[in-house]
């Protein structure tokens, strides 16, 4: 009986005891972002980080409010600059908090693999934060002002995460480019941000190979690319009207389905870019009535232009980078393996053949003069 007794209290409070050796959350340093620079031989570090500040004398009661204070640490070594970053700080320093890793230019161009690597290994850094590369250096971009958001890597990852429900961008996290770098691949695109008009701004895609900053691509030019990529993009189509020259039509297009076919034939890769894209027409520069006959036209005018696109873009990227930045050799090992096991997939890609076959439906039936803007 006693011995009943004994485990019926024991066992609860062996349930629900604690963590020993824990701290308060207003007893650690709390990272929203980070930023790591090269400058003057030296890795740079810049940090935001959350400060509690508790309520004044004559509010006592009140509740806490939060804002963030950025700090600087550097050294020759990522392990110097953590010492000088951790001696800066007043408590321990908590990365399970971090939404984004900012990569200089200057950093980004001599490889961003290391850092990568050094964020899968520690482990309160989470693998689903966004890495970003900007334009000016770490210093410029943590003191910019904005009342966007309570932190500059907040307003940043909330920037991000609209481009990318939107399908408007390629926002890849640390996982991702780990799981491209681990399959062999040589090439991949991070956003690229800067500073325009004193407010940071999206101004398109950082081109990587072998982790290496080589180009960038303006967001006016990254369409092709969204469309071989992103899920579900919508972008905008401006195509002039055939019997008009001052007329144009503007239409916002989306994939209703796609495929990457892809073969090898004569020690040759062939690549296909299969699109079913459905448009809706926002509205014409002038309004005029538009027959059925016209509605084919301006269908065939939209596949052509965004089918032109495609292997223009591709083709430039082969001539260019000379690495695969479309994922297209993931396809192929999926649907060849043992072709892929057998040749050197970054020289193949080189001198594939590209072709893109879309196929364009304008599904709004109601295109006529009184079309609602």
């Amino acid at each position: 009986m006693y011995k009943k007794i004994i485990c019926i209290f024991l066992i609860p409070m062996l349930l629900i005891t604690g963590c020993w050796d824990s701290n308060d959350i207003n007893k650690k340093s709390i990272n929203i972002s980070l930023g790591v620079d090269y400058i003057d031989d030296n890795i740079q570090f810049y940090g935001e980080l959350v400060k509690l500040t508790g309520s004044s004398t004559e509010n006592i009661g009140k509740s806490q409010s939060a804002s963030v204070y950025t700090v600087f640490a550097q050294g020759k070594t990522f392990e110097e600059a953590r010492v000088d970053y951790n001696s800066t700080i007043p408590y321990r320093s908590f990365l399970g908090a971090t939404r984004i890793v900012l990569f200089s230019e200057e950093f980004a161009k001599r490889g961003i693999e290391s850092y990568l690597n050094r964020i899968d290994s520690l482990f309160d850094y989470r693998k689903t934060l966004y890495p970003v590369i900007c334009r000016e250096s770490m210093k410029e971009i943590f003191k910019i002002q904005t009342d966007k958001a309570l932190a500059i890597g907040l307003f940043i990852e909330n920037m991000l995460k609209t481009l990318n429900n939107e399908r408007n961008s390629i926002c890849l996290d640390v996982g991702d480019l780990l799981s491209i770098i681990a399959f062999g691949s040589e090439g991949y695109v991070i956003p690229y941000i800067g500073i325009d008009s004193n407010d940071l701004k999206y101004l398109g895609l950082a081109v990587f190979k072998e982790s290496k900053l080589i180009d960038i691509i303006d967001v006016q030019d990254t369409e092709p690319l969204l469309y071989i990529l992103a899920d579900n993009t919508k972008l905008i189509e401006l195509i002039p009207d055939p019997l008009d020259n001052q007329n144009k039509y503007s239409f916002r297009v989306h994939i209703n389905k796609r495929k990457i076919s892809t073969s090898l034939k004569d020690d040759i890769v062939n690549i296909t870019v299969n699109l079913d894209l459905h448009a809706e027409l926002r509205y014409q520069y002038y309004k005029h009535n538009i027959s059925d006959e016209m509605i084919k036209q301006l269908e065939t005018e939209l596949s052509n232009k965004i089918s032109n696109e495609i292997i223009d873009f591709v083709k430039e990227a082969q001539k260019n980078y000379k690495c695969d930045i479309f994922n297209f050799g993931k396809t192929f090992k999926a649907q060849h393996y043992y072709q892929y096991q057998k040749i050197d997939w970054e020289q193949a890609f080189l001198s594939a053949n590209i072709y893109a076959n879309v196929k364009t439906t304008i599904i709004d039936k109601n295109l006529n003069s009184d079309y609602n803007l």
